[in-house]
């Protein structure tokens, strides 16, 4: 049997990353014309400038979620120029880890092409998995596949302040995420978020960690509940303070996060 190509994937520990790590491996059944592959290293490519202030990803929280996978997690401080950054990361991992494959679970072009112009001349091939599907087929694969994620952060410039309280700190799923909206529209005249927010925050609207997968070994849960509000030149976001992250075995008790 032909060996698989080894893979490194980008890893925040988010759903879409968590997703697009199930879709390339054990779980291919669900979306059977994503490329098999060998995932070998965890990439956290993290701002060299705030690498302590990633809000909607707590790294202590992703180094968890690695050790959970049984990966390696390797971490890359990404400073400007940002392309060549990138590349210069990329490289340093074929060479480190031989991978020939970059993993992400981007859905859109957000970046015009930045993806692919950082994977140029590095001998790694991007792969998206989830690249252009209905945002509905994406929730819908993470309930099949059984990903338990929860709301960390949101912009509360596309995010209204109230939906933003009924979603930090929740696990949500796409039923719990549509009745949220539907339930600010009813109560807002001329709102319309279920149209206007995209399903899966991949215009920034939203950000997750998750909390639970099948290929984990452990679940990752927190004691924080409480939120705050980070301004920044780009904007307000509401981001959940975490309190302690810790790992629990898969029969002890689940967070206390309430659940919808």
């Amino acid at each position: 049997m032909a060996q698989l190509p080894r893979a490194a994937v980008a890893f925040t520990g988010g759903k879409d990353s968590v997703l697009a790590l199930h879709l390339i491996s054990a779980f291919r059944h669900h979306h059977p014309s994503t490329e098999h592959l060998a995932p070998v290293v965890l990439v956290s490519f993290r701002p060299l400038d705030s690498a302590d202030d990633f809000k909607a990803h707590p790294h202590r929280w992703t180094q968890l979620l690695a050790q959970s996978l049984g990966l390696p997690l390797v971490t890359k401080h990404i400073s400007a120029p940002f392309e060549q950054s990138y590349r210069a990361a990329i490289r340093q991992l074929h060479e480190d880890h031989q991978v020939t494959r970059l993993v992400t679970g981007d859905i859109l072009d957000i970046g015009e092409g930045f993806m692919d112009r950082a994977v140029q001349h590095t001998s790694v091939e991007l792969v998206r998995p989830l690249w252009n599907l209905p945002r509905a087929q994406v929730l819908d694969l993470l309930a099949a596949i059984g990903i338990e994620y929860m709301v960390t952060l949101t912009h509360l410039e596309k995010v209204p302040g109230e939906v933003s309280e009924r979603l930090l700190g929740r696990r949500v799923s796409k039923e719990y995420l549509l009745e949220v909206f539907d339930w600010y529209d009813r109560t807002h005249e001329g709102s319309d978020l279920r149209n206007k927010v995209d399903w899966a925050g991949e215009y920034g609207e939203m950000h997750s960690m998750v909390v639970d997968c099948p290929m984990f070994r452990c679940r990752v849960v927190h004691s924080g509940t409480d939120s705050a509000v980070h301004e920044t030149p780009y904007g307000s976001y509401g981001y959940l303070v975490p309190g302690e992250i810790h790992m629990v075995p898969k029969d002890a008790a689940a967070s206390e996060q309430p659940h919808p």
